[in-house]
């Protein structure tokens, strides 16, 4: 018997990229209401352009990755599940030069997409 592993995930969608966080790492996300300015926005972080404002205006909170404020961002979240076989290990290329943060994996997707995890 063969059993594959699967992992619950929560994409989130900038525009036209996703970002795939592993569920169990994510506490909570509601709609804004207001803007504080101590939260920085998720696209900021990352160190990407702003994203479109289309979609959801959005505050998300990962404790695990130490922005205890957590991030706000226009897009869509929903929760997935995501077979072994789509994830994929970073070229070592990647892991030496790139500097998107928590950078740990690539999901195979419509493209390959960033898989985010602390």
């Amino acid at each position: 018997m063969t059993h594959s592993l699967n992992l619950a995930c929560v994409r989130i969608t900038l525009g036209d990229v996703h970002f795939y966080i592993p569920a169990d790492q994510v506490q909570r996300c509601a709609l804004v209401d207001y803007e504080a300015d101590d939260v920085p926005r998720l696209s900021q972080w990352l160190g990407l352009p702003d994203e479109p404002e289309q979609g959801l205006h959005l505050h998300l909170w990962v404790p695990a990755s130490g922005v205890a404020e957590g991030w706000y961002f226009w897009g869509e979240l929903e929760n997935v599940t995501l077979p072994a076989s789509d994830i994929f290990p970073l070229p070592a290329l990647m892991q030496h030069c790139c500097q998107l943060p928590a950078l740990r994996a690539l999901v195979k997707d419509e493209s390959f997409s960033p898989l985010l995890s602390w």
